[in-house]
């Protein structure tokens, strides 16, 4: 259990970045963040489909289906974190989700994250 403590920093690092990646490369594609999550939608554990050449970090990312995270938070072990920043979140969010601006993972501050929860990040 230590080493998975120890471990959990860095993951959310790690995590935290390739979210970056992928809200920045939206957003310089002209997306302007303003999707909306339906229930057919997917947000951040079942890996992307694997594509035939990729060195994009984005795609490695684990994701999870809108209802398995549904379930995961009713039941208590996972929660939503919302890493688009503070005006973004004041502005609407995920009922429940978390303010965690992604600027603040970069930093290595993960006051206020579980550590026995799975944290399931969006930024769109």
């Amino acid at each position: 259990m230590k080493k998975i403590s120890r471990l959990l920093p860095g993951a959310l690092v790690m995590a935290a970045a390739m979210l970056g990646l992928a809200c920045n490369k939206l957003y310089a594609n002209g997306d302007n963040g303003s999707a909306a999550v339906t229930p057919n939608a997917t947000a951040a554990t079942a890996p992307a489909p694997a594509s035939p050449v990729s060195d994009n970090p984005e795609d490695k990312m684990p994701r999870v289906k809108v209802q398995d995270a549904i379930k995961e938070v009713a039941d208590g072990t996972a929660v939503i974190i919302d890493v688009r920043g503070t005006d973004a979140y004041k502005m609407s969010h995920i009922k429940g989700a978390l303010d965690v601006p992604l600027t603040k993972l970069e930093g290595k501050d993960f006051k206020g994250l579980p550590k026995d929860k799975r944290i399931i990040a969006y930024c769109t």
